[in-house]
């Protein structure tokens, strides 16, 4: 109950206070919306652009996963340093996801 509570309370404080993305907010805070997402990952990101715009955030398994949805906005990811970002991380969790063979790549 307590735990529950606080993590609702840091949830909206984060939505109210934050110039981060928005928050896809899940009523389970471990898997947060790993189902929606491994349903379909498409859908979850079509629905989620339209819940919260271009760019939004999701906890998936206790990890908070911020997507940047149109593909202007990829070339700024794929062309940092990877000091600054690291797309070695997100090719660890969407290999599995999508397969290999896809090209994750802007020009």
């Amino acid at each position: 109950g307590t735990l529950y509570a606080i993590y609702l309370v840091n949830a909206l404080a984060r939505k109210l206070f934050s110039k981060a993305p928005p928050v896809w907010f899940s009523m389970v805070p471990v898997l947060g919306t790993l189902v929606s997402f491994g349903k379909n990952p498409v859908n979850f990101l079509v629905d989620g652009r339209h819940k919260y715009g271009d760019i939004f955030t999701a906890n998936i398994l206790g990890k908070k996963m911020t997507f940047m949805t149109p593909p202007r906005m990829h070339k700024d990811f794929f062309m940092r340093k990877d000091t600054e970002l690291s797309p070695r991380e997100v090719y660890k969790f969407v290999i599995p996801v999508f397969g290999r063979g896809i090209v994750y790549d802007a020009e």
